[in-house]
């Protein structure tokens, strides 16, 4: 446990909100993250950091792959959505408009931009597994990104 020195001073690192997609099987999942980073421009590599105990830190190993959507400044409600609870037993995207690209994993059709990420590792630290991602295909677009602020989430 650490102090409220600490927390408040994590709580100022500067993170966006993303939708992290991955699916197996006919299972698939999507959940709200912002501990997201670039880690290599060549080959482009992002990592994403996903609670050891959620459905997806299952889904990912078993994919091999996993999308990264960008949410918009508007996708608040969407980010809410896919960030409380699980998606064991709910399919978070039902009633999303959805697609694939190369690897299969769920893709926003509606967002920011999006990064179709082979997995290429992944490695425990703490309470997270850190899942890295070689990007195969993306897509962007010109709307504002949204930013996190915990005191929107919790």
């Amino acid at each position: 446990m650490h102090g409220d020195n600490i927390d408040r001073a994590l709580d100022r690192l500067t993170h966006g909100v993303y939708l992290i997609g991955t699916g197996a099987g006919k299972r698939r999942n999507a959940m709200t993250a912002a501990w997201v980073t670039q880690a290599s421009g060549r080959p482009p590599i992002v990592l994403v950091a996903v609670g050891k105990t959620h459905y997806t830190s299952e889904l990912i190993p078993e994919a091999g792959a996993f999308s990264l959507n960008v949410l918009s400044a508007d996708q608040y409600e969407l980010a809410r959505k896919c960030g409380f609870g699980t998606g064991r037993y709910t399919d978070r995207l039902a009633g999303l408009e959805t697609v694939t690209k190369a690897t299969g994993a769920p893709v926003l059709a509606e967002c920011a931009a999006y990064l179709d990420c082979e997995l290429v590792s992944q490695f425990p630290i703490g309470d997270h597994i850190v899942f890295a991602g070689q990007v195969v295909d993306a897509g962007s677009t010109d709307a504002p990104v949204m930013v996190y602020r915990s005191a929107d989430f919790f």
